[in-house]
C-alpha cells in the first residue's frame, strides 16, 4: 500500500494505541527489537514516539505517531504497517475503550459487494447500501445505523482492515481471532481449537461435499467457516443459519466473505445440505449432558432420507458412560434411530478455555436399509490418545480416519470388507442392552478373508534371500600399540574465535514451508533440525521447495559435506552431514571445520569427533562455548578419519539390515495371522505356498 493512501485516516489513528508487543507484531519484527528502536532513536531528527499518559500498565503509544515515524524511518518488515495497524488498534479491547465491532462487522460486509471504497461514500449512501443488502435487517441495518456520527471514521477504517488483510473477509477473521486477548468471553466459551474445527470440516468434505451447509447452532460461525473454506469448496457456497438477534454475527462474518447465506427455518432444510453442529454451541453456558442430547435429537429429526449430519459435542453425553439413567435413555432413544454411523471420542484439549474437556464426534445418515434391525451396528473409534500437531491432527491419523468414517456409510459387505484403523465394530442391539461406554462396548470386526495370491509368501523369500546375499561392507581398522599421551583438548568457543571452526546459524524457516520428503525428489532440498539431530524423526523425512527457499530466503546457505550439524534444544546434539546440500532450521545450527593447510602440525579436529564430542555433552550443557572438545595429532587425523567413515558405512548397512528383518517379520506374522502364509514344520507335512 502507498503510505500516501493512509492519510486520510490519519484522523482514526489517532484515536488507537498500541502496546510494545503490538508494534512488534505488526512491524514483523522480534519484541526486543522495538525496544531497541526506543533506545537507539531517543533523540535526533526523528525520535520514537513518546508514550501517551494512560492507565496505569504497560506504555502504550498513539498509533498515528508510530505509523508516521515508522513510514520516515523505513524500519520494520512489513510495508503495509499503516494499514495492519488499523487491524491490530481495533482489536484493542481495554475497559473503557471498546471498539465498535460490530458495526465494523457490519460495514465489512458492505466492502465485500460495494464497488468503491466506503469512504468514498456519504453517510447516506452507505445506509442506503446496508438496506439494499439488507432490507429485513436480519444481520447488519441496525449495526451500521447504530454508528451514527462516527459511520465517516468507521468506514475509513474498515477500508484499510480489508486492504490490510487483502480482502473483507480476512478482515473479519483477523477482528474474531483476536477474540481471546480481548478478552470477548461471549465468542470464546465452548470455542473449538483450530485442530477439533479442522477435523470437523475434513470430515464434512469426504462424507457430504455438498454445496449448502445448514447449521441450527452456528454460534459465531466458527464451524461454517471452517467447513466453507475448506479449498475444494465451490467458489460462492451457501450457509444455512437460523433467524434470530443470537444468528447476527454468524450472518455477518459469513457474508464478509460473498458467501451465500440463507435462512434455515424449522423443517425447512434443502435435499442437497449437509449438517454440522457445535453442541453448546460459542456463546453458550453449561449444557448438561441431557439438553446437549435433547439438541443433537433436534438435528436427527431435521434429516431426511439421504442427509447427513457431522455433531461435535461433549464426550460425556455422546460416547462415554452416561451420568445418570435420563442421560442414558436419552442417548438410546437416538440410537434407535439407527442413524449414528460413526462416534469418535477426540482428545482432551480442544476447547481452549476448557483444556480437560473431552469431546466427541458424531456422523449421521441413514440406516442401512439391507440390514435387519437386529444385526445394525455403529463404528466407534477411540482417537483419545492422538495429539494435535498445531492446528490440525497428524496428517496420516487424519486420513486413515477419514478413510474409516467414509467406510462406515458404505455398504454392509463393503463395511466387513474394509480395513479400519481405528473404528471399531459396536452391534447396537448389544449397546441397548448393556448400555455404558460406547467405546468399551465396540469390538474389533471379524475382517473378510482376502487372498493375496501368494505375494506375502513370494516377500518374504525376497526379503531373506537378499539378507543372505547382501554382505556389510568390510571393516579393516589396522591398529597398533602406542605410547600414552596427554590429551590435547580446547573450548569450541576459542576454537570459533580462532577460525579453526566456522559457526552457521540456522534457517528461520516458515513451518509451512516444511514438507514431507518422497525419496529423491530433484525439486527438494532435505531439511535437518533438533528432530532429526535428536533422533526424534529419520534424516530425509522433511524437506523444503527448493525454489521458495531461494525466493524466500536468498542468503540461505546449504550445508556442504562434512559439516556438523547442531542443536542445544532439548539437549545438546549434533551429526555429521556427509552428503551436505541440506538446509538447517532454527534453533538447529552448523559448524564447519576449517580444512587443514599444508603446513598444519600439531594436533587437528576432525567433524566426527566434534560431533561425538558434543552428544557426550550434560544435558544441561547449554553454553556451547564451553564445551571441551579433543584434538587428535596430525599424523594421525587422516587414518582416524578413513576409519570413521567405514564405521558409518558399516553403521549405515546395519541399519538397512535392521529395517528389512523388521519388514520381515512384519509381513511373516501378518500373513501367518491372516492365513495366506504357511511355514513348512519340520516334519514336512505342509509343503511350501507356491
Amino acid at each position: 500500500m502507498d503510505p500516501t493512501s493512509t492519510r486520510p485516516a490519519r484522523s482514526v489513528l489517532d484515536d488507537l494505541t498500541l502496546s510494545l508487543p503490538d508494534i512488534a507484531l505488526t512491524a514483523g519484527v522480534q519484541r526486543p527489537v522495538v525496544s531497541m528502536w526506543r533506545t537507539r532513536h531517543a533523540g535526533g531528527p526523528s525520535p520514537f514516539p513518546p508514550p501517551v499518559a494512560d492507565d496505569a500498565g504497560p506504555p502504550r503509544f498513539r498509533a498515528s505517531d508510530v505509523v508516521a515515524w515508522v513510514e520516515r524511518t523505513g524500519l520494520g518488515k512489513n510495508p503495509h504497517f499503516a494499514a495492519d495497524v488499523a487491524v491490530r488498534g481495533v482489536l484493542d479491547a481495554r475497559p473503557g475503550r471498546d471498539r465498535p465491532t460490530d458495526g465494523l462487522l457490519a460495514l465489512l460486509c458492505l466492502r465485500a459487494y460495494a464497488s468503491t471504497a466506503l469512504a468514498d461514500l456519504s453517510p447516506d449512501d452507505v445506509l442506503d447500501l446496508a438496506d439494499e443488502l439488507d432490507p429485513d435487517d436480519e444481520f447488519l441495518y441496525r449495526e451500521v445505523e447504530a454508528l451514527a456520527s462516527t459511520l465517516p471514521a468507521a468506514c475509513t477504517l474498515a477500508d484499510l482492515m480489508a486492504s490490510a488483510a487483502y480482502s473483507p473477509g480476512r478482515a473479519a477473521e483477523a477482528v474474531l481471532a483476536d477474540r481471546y486477548r480481548a478478552g470477548r468471553v461471549d465468542l470464546t466459551r465452548s470455542a473449538l481449537a483450530p485442530a477439533a474445527l479442522d477435523l470437523v470440516a475434513r470430515v464434512v468434505a469426504a462424507v457430504a461435499p455438498a454445496d449448502v451447509v445448514a447449521s441450527p447452532a452456528p454460534g459465531c460461525g466458527d464451524l461454517l467457516h471452517a467447513v466453507l473454506a475448506m479449498p475444494d469448496a465451490v467458489d460462492v457456497p451457501t450457509a444455512m443459519v437460523p433467524p434470530g438477534d443470537a444468528r447476527r454475527l454468524a450472518r455477518r462474518r459469513l457474508v464478509a466473505h460473498g458467501w451465500d447465506v440463507r435462512t434455515l427455518d424449522d423443517g425447512d432444510l434443502p435435499t442437497e445440505a449437509v449438517v454440522v453442529c457445535q453442541v453448546p454451541e460459542v456463546g453458550d453456558g453449561d449444557v448438561s449432558d441431557e439438553e446437549a442430547l435433547a439438541r443433537v435429537d433436534e438435528v436427527v429429526l431435521s434429516l431426511g432420507p439421504g442427509q447427513r449430519a457431522v455433531v461435535i459435542g461433549p464426550a460425556s453425553a455422546l460416547v462415554e458412560a452416561a451420568s445418570s439413567p435420563t442421560v442414558e435413555s436419552a442417548r438410546s432413544a437416538l440410537l434407535r434411530t439407527h442413524r449414528l454411523r460413526t462416534a469418535v471420542l477426540l482428545p482432551p484439549g480442544l476447547v481452549p478455555d476448557r483444556s480437560r474437556q473431552r469431546l466427541a464426534l458424531w456422523v449421521l445418515g441413514d440406516a442401512h436399509p439391507d440390514v435387519a434391525i437386529e444385526d445394525r451396528w455403529t463404528m466407534v473409534a477411540d482417537l483419545s490418545d492422538v495429539r494435535p500437531h498445531g492446528a490440525e491432527l497428524d496428517r496420516a491419523v487424519l486420513d486413515d480416519l477419514l478413510t474409516d468414517v467414509v467406510a462406515s456409510l458404505d455398504s454392509a459387505d463393503a463395511v466387513r470388507a474394509h480395513s479400519f484403523r481405528f473404528a471399531r465394530f459396536a452391534r447396537l442391539p448389544q449397546v441397548l442392552a448393556r448400555g455404558g461406554s460406547l467405546v468399551e462396548s465396540a469390538r474389533d470386526l471379524v475382517q473378510v478373508p482376502r487372498d493375496d495370491g501368494g505375494a506375502g509368501a513370494v516377500r518374504v523369500r525376497e526379503l531373506a534371500e537378499r539378507l543372505e546375499v547382501e554382505a556389510r561392507p568390510a571393516l579393516d581398522v589396522p591398529v597398533r600399540r602406542g605410547a600414552a599421551a596427554p590429551v590435547r583438548d580446547a573450548m569450541l568457543g576459542a576454537l570459533v574465535d580462532e577460525g579453526r571452526v566456522r559457526r552457521l546459524p540456522g534457517l528461520r524457516l516458515d513451518p509451512s514451508m516444511v514438507v514431507a520428503a518422497p525419496e529423491r525428489d530433484p525439486a527438494l532440498t532435505r531439511v535437518l533440525g533438533p528432530e532429526e539431530l535428536t533422533g526424534d524423526a529419520a534424516w530425509g523425512l522433511r524437506a523444503v521447495d527448493r525454489l521458495r527457499l531461494v525466493t524466500e530466503h536468498a542468503d540461505a546457505r546449504l550445508t556442504e559435506p562434512g559439516d556438523v550439524v547442531v542443536t542445544t534444544t532439548p539437549r545438546p546434539a549434533a551429526a555429521v552431514d556427509r552428503d551436505g546440500f541440506s538446509a538447517v532450521v532454527y534453533p538447529a545450527w552448523v559448524l564447519r571445520v576449517r580444512p587443514p593447510d599444508d603446513g598444519d602440525v600439531g594436533h587437528r579436529l576432525l567433524p566426527d569427533v566434534l560431533a561425538r564430542e558434543i552428544a557426550a555433552q550434560p544435558p544441561d550443557a547449554k553454553r556451547w562455548r564451553s564445551w571441551r572438545v579433543r584434538l587428535l595429532p596430525a599424523d594421525q587425523a587422516a587414518p582416524v578419519e578413513q576409519a570413521l567413515d567405514a564405521v558409518a558405512d558399516r553403521a549405515r548397512a546395519a541399519r538397512r539390515e535392521l529395517a528389512r528383518l523388521e519388514e520381515l517379520a512384519a509381513t511373516l506374522v501378518d500373513g501367518v495371522a491372516s492365513g495366506v502364509i504357511r511355514i513348512v514344520g519340520s516334519g514336512g507335512q505342509d509343503e511350501a505356498t507356491e
